[in-house]
């Protein structure tokens, strides 16, 4: 079979890879064209377009790359069409992987959707999308199969696939020395954080603070915060999962991060910024009570979020000293258990992949 992926982001390249292996390991003559970034490129080498050129966030960043979004679908669509993929398969995304399935389905293309648009924080109506125009339907978090079915739209559940990517842990509370930083998987987020991230570290030179860099992203923008700071302060690029481990506690930028600390039960404390204009527009679209990932899961309060205007020196170093209360990392670890166990078992590309390559053999016989 001939599968055409597209992930546009680092945690839709980490799951596009994980499916790709488990399609090779179902289909021994599977094909693949993708966009997406190294972990996919190391499955396969057809890679049309890396994430670098893909990671465009926020209504004022989209509208000043108007341009190479439009470039971008264009050499999209060319490729699908001489490609003629089984499936084409896309992996969240939702701003670019949304309008590729109405053109996708117009083409008479089969669609599979991997990971679901947050449609459950904004833009709800666009479910009609997916119900209507999506062949196979994969959703990762526990609340997003009944948030679907609620809106008559088929979709499954099999866990997250993170979980086949971090091992059950069990970490012992010790006193705090190291901190991990992840100030996001965007420029503009990592420009927004590592300030006061940095700011954070001069005020605490007892402890030892890790940024976890990124290569996609340009290596002088982690310098312009950092030149100024203390030797407690380093970064490490594209090692995140290691800082993590080794990590006390950790400060996150909200998204997939926010999860994968959970399940390596590292205590965090989530922040988000991003320009004043996405900031007031988001807030009008967004109806929900927490913005991770953790808090979203349980429905309650796990972790500290810091968002916009509350994100600032005093309020994170207030937040940084309750979480060095041992107590209040072991609730929060407790928590960190309850969610693991609701992600499912380590075996979710395989069922994903299984289900995608026997719809595929259908369709031909």
């Amino acid at each position: 079979m001939k599968y055409f992926i597209i992930a546009g982001e680092p945690s839709g390249d980490n799951y596009g890879a994980l499916l790709m292996d488990a399609l090779t390991l179902e289909d021994n003559k599977a094909e693949f064209q993708f966009v997406g970034g190294p972990k996919m490129k190391a499955e396969s080498p057809n890679q049309l377009i890396s994430i670098e050129d893909t990671a465009f966030m926020g209504f004022w960043e989209v509208l000043k790359n108007i341009f190479n979004i439009k470039q971008l679908f264009k050499s999209v669509k060319k490729s699908i069409l001489e490609f003629k993929p089984d499936t084409l398969i896309l992996i969240d995304y939702p701003g670019f992987n949304l309008r590729i399935v109405n053109w996708a389905y117009d083409q008479g293309i089969k669609i599979t959707y991997y990971v679901s648009p947050q449609l459950w924080a904004w833009k709800k109506n666009r479910y009609k999308i997916l119900r209507d125009k999506v062949d196979l339907f994969f959703v990762i978090l526990p609340f997003e199969k009944k948030f679907f079915e609620q809106l008559n739209t088929p979709c499954q559940y099999f866990g997250h696939p993170l979980t086949e990517l971090i091992p059950q842990q069990n970490k012992n509370l010790k006193e705090v020395k190291q901190v991990g930083l992840f100030p996001g998987s965007r420029a503009q987020e990592v420009e927004k954080h590592l300030k006061i991230f940095s700011e954070l570290a001069h005020f605490y030179p007892q402890y030892e603070f890790t940024v976890a860099g990124l290569s996609h992203i340009s290596e002088a923008i982690y310098r312009k915060h950092l030149k100024q700071s203390g030797k407690n302060l380093k970064l490490v690029f594209d090692d995140p999962y290691q800082i993590m481990e080794e990590s006390d506690v950790a400060i996150t930028s909200s998204g997939t991060a926010t999860l994968e600390l959970v399940l390596f039960e590292t205590p965090q404390i989530v922040v988000y910024a991003t320009s004043q204009l996405s900031y007031l527009i988001g807030k009008n679209l967004i109806g929900l009570k927490y913005i991770s990932l953790v808090n979203l899961i349980l429905d309650k309060s796990v972790v500290t979020e810091l968002i916009q205007q509350e994100l600032n020196l005093a309020n994170l170093k207030n937040k940084f000293e309750e979480i060095l209360d041992i107590s209040q990392r072991e609730k929060m670890i407790t928590a960190y258990r309850k969610i693991r166990k609701l992600l499912g078992d380590n075996h979710v590309s395989e069922k994903v992949a299984k289900n995608i390559y026997q719809y595929c053999n259908d369709q031909v016989t």
